[in-house]
């Protein structure tokens, strides 16, 4: 109560998934599953999905109320292919986090290992990297 729930790609929620979280976020509780008794709830909404939700609701894939309850503030970030800049950083930030608390040395990569990582296109994004 009172935290943030990060719903992580709403664009595969099915239509009776995407109708009762509707039902939550509009009545504000929810009923645990095989449960009776219901549970108010107060939570920070965030969502996130790769699908282009707006032609979902156009072929009544996705809710479209829900679709406006959820795009309240709407942030964009760019696929890791529009953003290659980004690959060293993110390279030697996940270097730093694996080699950390594992008494290990973090490592360089190469600049021919460097470039293949930037020339990729990075379907999955960072998930992949």
């Amino acid at each position: 109560d009172g935290g943030t729930l990060f719903l992580d790609e709403i664009g595969d929620m099915s239509l009776p998934t995407q109708t009762k979280v509707l039902r939550a976020i509009q009545e504000g509780e929810i009923q645990r599953v095989g449960g009776t008794e219901t549970i108010k709830i107060s939570v920070r909404l965030l969502a996130a999905t790769n699908k282009d939700l707006e032609s979902m609701v156009a072929e009544r894939l996705f809710r479209e109320d829900l679709f406006y309850r959820l795009n309240v503030f709407r942030i964009r970030l760019p696929a890791l292919r529009e953003r290659r800049e980004d690959i060293p950083l993110l390279v030697d930030y996940m270097l730093q986090r694996v080699t950390a608390g594992r008494k290990l040395r973090a490592r360089r990569l190469s600049s021919e290992a460097l470039d293949l990582l930037i020339r990729h296109d990075w379907p999955g994004n960072v998930r992949e990297l």
